[in-house]
């Protein structure tokens, strides 16, 4: 770790949208390798859409990052990519699931007769 990756670093939580751009540039891609989209998403989930989420909200939250060094950075955007993908995950899942008031109801004890009764 070099005493410039510090200040990109320091000047990013101090507001430095320049310094955040290139920390995002030169770690985002590491982050996204780490990121275990498993086979059964990989076809309705991209990664690419789940770090520009992350990107989004390391850009809106870097003011309250806490730490002050490339590795601690690294592992605070690895988690807010991996709660992005739980995220996505838990939305597509619910997605799957039908609406209750369209579920289809078994004929037993229904109050209305049919027509052909």
């Amino acid at each position: 770790m070099s005493d410039e990756e510090r200040q990109l670093v320091e000047g990013a939580v101090d507001g430095n949208a320049d310094a955040l751009d290139v920390l995002l540039r030169e770690y985002g891609p590491q982050v996204r390798r780490r990121l275990s989209i498993s086979s059964a998403w990989q076809g309705t989930l991209d990664g690419a859409d789940v770090m520009q989420v992350t990107y989004m909200e390391a850009f809106l939250r870097i003011g309250q990052f806490a730490g002050r060094t490339p590795e601690t950075f690294v592992a605070w955007l690895t988690r807010i990519a991996e709660n992005n993908l739980r995220d996505a995950i838990k939305e597509l899942e619910r997605a799957k699931r039908p609406d209750p008031r369209r579920r289809v109801r078994c004929g037993y004890g229904r109050e209305t007769p049919r027509e052909d009764e």
